[in-house]
């Protein structure tokens, strides 16, 4: 099965682990880190998989000598393409929307902060999966009402009711989703007024489009999405797989991500034990991060 990993560079929203400082675009080390391991097991257990980025991102990549992460290639294409007029501080995501729907299915598309242990082919039991459901009753979820949309855009006769999904970690089966969810998206984004959220942590306008709008599409299709895993306890990360079972299948930093920016010491632990599974399991890319000034510290 092969997988894509998206990294547009122009968002500069603070929760994604990445930085624009003095000295231009940056990862941070746990980012980088779990990177590398997103691509090292997802290569192992499942299949090849290609980077789509922007040309800061590849050179950026580059530089720290971790290209050949991505069997399936780098394509800088698609993201160059985008229109200049969108908003990434507030569609962050509208990068993966295009690559989504430059991607000939059928492929995975998971975060860069998302490693996948084990072979998901057996897994699959849906034209359209997700990692997991999400809450209607969430903040981030906001009322038909509260969204601001282009000039002249008509709302069409969505299904209102339809659950959320998590997309660190989907799979498509067929273009027609793809295609469908980037038509509708980029009707969405492309004029869209905002320039900034209400509130700074709660990044409305692009989970309705990441994570809202795509399974609305799905079900317009008559695609039902099935799910990796069961999220009972919504302020929990899960550790339930979807068929009951222990979640040994997924590591999602996400929601681990303040603390990491917030407590040296957890930072210094998580790297170092990121570190020491790279050095054990992929003993071949060892070499990779003495390149990365970043994580040079946590080898000794």
């Amino acid at each position: 099965m092969k997988a894509i990993h998206v990294n547009s560079t122009l968002p500069s929203v603070p929760y994604l682990g990445r930085l624009k400082g003095p000295d231009g675009y940056e990862v941070e080390d746990f980012e980088l880190l779990t990177t590398l391991l997103s691509a090292a097991a997802w290569r192992r257990f499942n299949g090849p998989i290609k980077l789509y980025t922007d040309r800061v991102g590849e050179a950026y990549y580059r530089r720290l000598g971790m290209t050949e992460l991505w069997d399936g290639g780098i394509d800088t294409d698609v993201l160059e393409s985008l229109p200049a007029s969108i908003n990434h501080d507030v569609f962050w995501t509208a990068g993966r929307v295009a690559a989504l729907r430059a991607e000939t299915a059928p492929f995975v598309s998971l975060d860069t902060d998302l490693v996948v242990w084990e072979a998901i082919d057996t897994l699959i039991t849906s034209d359209f999966m997700a990692l997991h459901q999400e809450p209607l009753h969430h903040g981030v979820y906001r009322p038909r009402c509260e969204l601001s949309t282009p000039t002249g855009y008509i709302w069409e006769q969505w299904d209102w009711e339809a659950v959320p999904c998590n997309a660190s970690l989907t799979y498509y089966a067929a273009d027609r989703l793809t295609e469908t969810f980037h038509a509708k998206a980029m009707e969405f984004i492309l004029g869209n007024p905002i320039r900034r959220e209400a509130e700074s942590r709660l990044p409305v306008h692009d989970v309705f489009v990441a994570q809202r709008l795509l399974p609305m599409c799905a079900l317009r299709l008559g695609v039902r999405p099935a799910y990796f895993l069961d999220w009972p306890k919504p302020e929990l990360n899960s550790e339930t797989m979807a068929d009951g079972e222990r979640n040994r299948l997924v590591t999602h930093v996400w929601a681990y991500k303040d603390a990491l920016k917030s407590d040296p010491d957890c930072r210094e632990s998580f790297c170092r034990r990121c570190v020491a599974r790279i050095s054990s399991d992929y003993p071949e890319l060892v070499g990779m991060l003495r390149h990365m000034p970043s994580i040079r510290r946590y080898l000794s």
